[in-house]
């Protein structure tokens, strides 16, 4: 799929305007605080994610305007489709002038996001991890966002009953099903992941290991009889700390080098180049499932990255045909072979 032209209106610090995009690779560039990044996040909305983490839709409407803001973007490729967003407190979304859910826009115009915080996705807190593996099977699986909120439901409703002593056995036959089908997710998508590196392996600096570690688990081996072996074994410590200490919830995407942790072995500019490896392959394996292109967005995609590494990036993301926005505070990238747009104090134009 592909964003032919996207319309802003009263979003974040962005000109009201209206933008046809490049098919390929679009390179935004400006100082910082000229609207980079919100360029991104518009485009973040428009293919079903929302504002970007840790702000609300609401947050994104311009100071002082009325009515709100809106959002419109006319997508292309394997299928035609008109998108629209209206925020005003919330979001309301349309395709093709009919209302739907997040999920329907994802399915539709499927995009994966690398911003600076997911150079944590190899040193980083598992949480990190695990939200890269659900951003993943959200997008691989249509039912996985909706059964992730009931597992979190049923969890909080598991913690809130061991902060009151009581048992949780009522809890635990639907968290168990719920846990199952949310680990056979993760487990498809990392064999996935697996494969399709394999496809940008001149990304990867060294051979890298992916294996998921199920949150409390591993006492037995099958993974219904897991989760409830788990729970039994583990039942004193959860009503001493009064948690849940087995489910997705504590899971971790195990990443190694060479038999040892990733982070030991890979320096920081590896690790970057580790990670974008994982955003690329995981842009294959939805494309492979939903046979549809990917629409890539990336944050300061050149940071960090030694000119090696950023011509192989830039190798890589010319093979894949996918079409790539790009945000990059630097005024000259002479490696980046694509449509350059300049962003200045919201406004969007083409450099010729």
């Amino acid at each position: 799929m592909r964003i032919a032209q996207t319309r802003f209106r009263n979003f974040r610090n962005l000109e009201n305007a209206l933008i046809g995009w490049d098919s390929g690779l679009n390179l935004l560039t400006g100082v910082n605080g000229a609207g980079k990044t919100n360029v991104l996040e518009a485009l973040h909305v428009v293919t079903g994610w929302g504002a970007f983490s840790g702000s609300k839709c609401s947050d994104t409407v311009k100071w002082h305007s009325e009515g709100g803001a809106s959002l419109a973007a006319q997508a292309t490729g394997e299928r035609e489709a008109v998108i629209e967003a209206v925020i005003v407190g919330r979001a309301s979304l349309r395709l093709d002038s009919k209302l739907c859910r997040w999920g329907d826009l994802r399915s539709c115009v499927p995009s994966l996001t690398f911003l600076p915080s997911d150079m944590a996705l190899i040193e980083g807190a598992p949480s990190v991890r695990r939200r890269f593996l659900d951003l993943l099977c959200a997008l691989c699986f249509p039912l996985y966002a909706y059964k992730l909120s009931e597992y979190r439901k049923i969890t909080q409703h598991r913690r809130h009953l061991l902060g009151l002593g009581h048992s949780t056995r009522v809890t635990e036959e639907t968290m168990a099903n719920l846990s199952v089908w949310i680990w056979e997710c993760r487990l498809e998508v990392i064999a996935a992941l697996r494969v399709h590196l394999e496809k940008w392996c001149d990304l990867l600096p060294r051979k890298i290991d992916l294996n998921l570690k199920r949150g409390g688990g591993g006492n037995a081996d099958g993974l219904l009889e897991d989760f409830h072996r788990s729970c039994a074994i583990l039942a004193e410590r959860e009503r001493a700390s009064g948690l849940p200490l087995v489910g997705p919830h504590r899971d971790d995407l195990i990443i190694g080098c060479e038999g040892r942790p990733a982070p030991e072995v890979l320096s920081r500019g590896q690790r970057r180049r580790a990670a974008l490896a994982l955003v690329m392959a995981a842009a294959s394996a939805v494309e492979r499932r939903n046979r549809a292109s990917p629409v890539l967005l990336f944050d300061e995609v050149a940071s960090e990255l030694d000119e090696a590494g950023r011509t192989v990036l830039m190798e890589c993301l010319q093979r894949s045909r996918w079409q790539v926005f790009a945000a990059t505070a630097e005024s000259t990238l002479p490696w980046f072979q694509g449509t350059r747009w300049r962003v200045s104090a919201g406004k969007i134009q083409r450099c010729d």
